[in-house]
């Protein structure tokens, strides 16, 4: 099921349900499965974020020191080409688009949104 995050100070944000349950938790959200709707008010906004940047800074794979080893260790070992859909994403990278998204809002004085479904 794909989720769309939606803020009026930022162009959608979309993710599978498992990838945006994962993202939501580090965000301190504790679901086991994805609500169809939810929000981050603005008052929650600058304690989700927090809990977001904590996570990521806590993931191991997220580190910027790591952030090349993947291509690191194509380089080394050319016989063994990693195709690109079978590489790890770090919650760095996953969380990305809708940390910034969160950033923008909490500055802006927006929500943001989310629900099942298309974007289209």
């Amino acid at each position: 099921m794909l989720i769309t995050f939606r803020s009026d100070v930022a162009g959608d944000v979309l993710m599978m349900a498992e990838q945006a349950r994962t993202v939501l938790q580090a965000a301190g959200r504790e679901y086991e499965t994805v609500p169809e709707m939810g929000v981050f008010t603005v008052a929650q906004l600058e304690e989700a974020i927090r809990h977001l940047e904590q996570a990521i800074n806590a993931d191991p794979d997220s580190a910027p020191d790591h952030q090349f080893d993947d291509k690191d260790r194509e380089e080394e070992d050319d016989e063994v080409a990693v195709h690109p859909i079978s590489e790890n994403v770090s919650l760095r990278r996953r969380a990305y688009p809708l940390l910034d998204m969160m950033r923008q809002a909490k500055a802006a004085g927006k929500e943001v949104v989310w629900e099942k479904g298309s974007a289209w």
